[in-house]
């Protein structure tokens, strides 16, 4: 969405966020992590490299900047680091775990860290990034302001900046099985959005804020009461929903404790996909089915399982405490507030968004607002929020930003050369 609103800003074509001079810190192929592409088979999607192959390695030296980035040497303007929480935006220095390594390619833990044994998976993220990211900015921060993603944009000392945060918070809080520890609780939230709007206001910069979706209303979580017609809809009829309802249905109450306020996961629903006919007839037969949800799965990062209902409603509330935070920190600064929240309930609640009908667009898992991952916007999705972040800048700024064409981001026409939105439905 940044990417987007900055080429609007300066009238620039929407391709240059894909070139060697992009605002953007572009990564080189195969990718951090391990780039997914699509597969035949459930789960539908295979690794192309190793994430813990030298090119993942790379990514923990300072030196490894010249080979993980496309373009180290040119002004970067978006500072976000993936998977950074709100409190790590003010406060991380420096990655948090070591580099995956063989024979497991579990990331080495830092061991006077006590969340060693529990935490640091959820942490991978932000500490492979950091220094990909925020690398360049090493020698432009200094003390007494550390080396941070919210110092790095301040050193910048632009004329506005954005701030969106406080989703991977809820994210970590959810996929460690609501552990505590994993997140900011509300009132650090307040404070840390806060500062951190501060510290960009003493910078020189105009600051807008932005709120959070309800993140279990996005695909990536399938909740329970959708099972049936879910699971009969992307079988063609082949699986019908009464026999979901009445044999499926209470068996993951019973085995798992997902009742109406739960939901699985992607991982957890296309694992449940990819076995439902073995399920059914184990069902159908009085036998308990072969496990297929892993019972620790709620707790092992992003690809958990399955949330119960109770976690699912821990989830909920800390969502709505988060946006009330956020709320109050806008309020405290006076920075305008990007009601994400109500652009989603919209979409929602009508069902969608009528670009290029009847093929796009909806928050529906593969309905081309959403990428796979269930998560993270489509080139359509960080469009509408683009919008989202410019009507709100325009009304309340006085700026005067052209709105990005969504229907030409679809379709390819202005998007990153003349590539279709691949996360939408062709």
């Amino acid at each position: 969405f940044w990417g987007l609103l900055y080429a609007s800003a300066k009238g620039l074509p929407n391709a240059v966020l894909g070139g060697p001079n992009s605002p953007l810190p572009l990564i080189n192929g195969p990718g951090l992590g391990d780039q997914l592409v699509f597969a035949a088979a459930p789960p539908f999607f295979a690794a192309t490299h190793s994430s813990c192959d030298s090119f993942n390695q790379a990514a923990f030296s300072p030196a490894g900047l010249a080979v993980v980035r496309v373009n180290q040497s040119s002004a970067v303007y978006d500072v976000a680091v993936p998977g950074q929480t709100a409190h790590e935006a003010l406060y991380q220095i420096n990655p948090i775990t070591g580099p995956a390594s063989p024979p497991n390619c579990s990331y080495a833990s830092n061991p006077q860290d006590p969340t060693a044994g529990g935490l640091q998976t959820l942490v991978a993220g932000e500490s492979a990034l950091f220094l990909p990211i925020l690398g360049a900015f090493a020698n432009q921060v200094s003390p007494p302001n550390p080396f941070t993603q919210v110092n790095a944009a301040a050193s910048l000392h632009p004329t506005l900046a954005t701030v969106w945060l406080g989703a991977n918070d809820l994210l970590k809080y959810t996929f460690s099985g609501g552990n505590p520890a994993a997140s900011d609780t509300p009132a650090q939230m307040q404070a840390d959005i806060t500062l951190t709007i501060q510290k960009l206001q003493a910078s020189g910069a105009k600051v807008v804020v932005a709120n959070l979706p309800d993140i279990l209303g996005l695909p990536q979580f399938f909740p329970e009461p959708a099972l049936p017609q879910t699971i009969q809809t992307l079988t063609g009829g082949a699986v019908p929903a009464a026999a979901v309802q009445a044999l499926v249905l209470p068996y993951l109450q019973s085995a798992y404790g997902i009742g109406p306020g739960g939901s699985l996961t992607e991982t957890g629903f296309f694992g449940l996909l990819g076995n439902i006919g073995p399920v059914i007839a184990a069902l159908s037969a009085g036998q308990t089915p072969s496990p297929f949800l892993d019972p620790n799965g709620k707790g092992s990062g992003l690809g958990g399982a399955y949330l119960t209902d109770a976690l699912a409603a821990q989830v909920q509330g800390l969502n709505t405490a988060y946006n009330a935070s956020i709320a109050a920190a806008a309020s405290t600064t006076g920075a305008p507030l990007v009601d994400i929240h109500s652009l989603f309930v919209q979409i929602q609640t009508a069902g969608g968004v009528p670009i290029n009908p009847p093929k796009c667009c909806s928050l529906q898992f593969g309905g081309g607002i959403l990428s796979f991952d269930g998560l993270h916007p489509s080139n359509t999705g960080y469009a509408l929020i683009a919008n989202a972040f410019i009507d709100t800048i325009n009304a309340k700024l006085g700026g005067s930003i052209p709105d990005v064409n969504v229907g030409a981001i679809y379709s390819g026409t202005a998007s990153f050369g003349t590539i279709p939105d691949p996360y939408a439905r062709h």
